[in-house]
């Protein structure tokens, strides 16, 4: 008797926290549940998509009309908080082992426009990989150096041009920074 009570106790326990849970929702493996990216951080993509040519449509998920911009492709945003934390822009097709047949295909992945300073607008942006695209002759952006939390930037082989904005050494969050092109040099 005293063990069927404390089975039906247990019971109906385990049906309380189960109806309770499904009213206020049980996080995913990942920590959330239905948190969106950031509104601000959403149009920002939205902006800086606006200002590249993209031959191979690789950003063709960066939608106004897809609100999840964390499902986007080449977007990492925090699993706890939503905000974009890393983008991986590099291009995919990129191998030392390439041969000349696949060059077409290496260079219809590129990138190609300007970068715009919407970026600034991804405060928690600790990871941003534009290697091997095509900027075409500009010079690399001296804003970047406002991207305080960038730990991880990659701007090889990307078309810029110029010298190096001394500016990249205020970013103090730094750990890996890899520039290498025919056109970019040091002072």
């Amino acid at each position: 008797m005293m063990i069927e009570n404390f089975q039906r106790k247990s019971t109906l326990l385990l049906i309380g926290l189960l109806t309770l849970a499904s009213i206020v929702g049980i996080p995913s493996c990942n920590g959330r549940t239905s948190l969106l990216c950031i509104e601000s951080e959403r149009q920002a993509l939205l902006r800086f998509k606006q200002d590249i040519k993209d031959p191979s449509d690789r950003l063709s998920s960066w939608s106004a009309a897809e609100e999840e911009c964390c499902q986007w492709v080449d977007v990492i945003c925090d699993n706890m908080t939503g905000h974009v934390k890393e983008l991986h822009l590099g291009n995919p097709l990129v191998s030392d082992w390439q041969i000349q047949a696949e060059f077409e295909a290496f260079s219809s992945f590129k990138l190609r426009g300007k970068i715009n300073p919407s970026l600034l607008d991804l405060n928690h942006l600790t990871y941003l990989d534009l290697s091997y695209n095509d900027f075409g002759g500009i010079q690399i952006p001296s804003f970047i150096d406002s991207l305080k939390k960038l730990r991880y930037l990659n701007l090889s082989e990307t078309g810029f041009e110029g010298l190096v904005p001394h500016q990249l050494g205020n970013l103090s969050n730094l750990r890996n920074l890899g520039i290498r092109g025919p056109e970019v040099y040091f002072r």
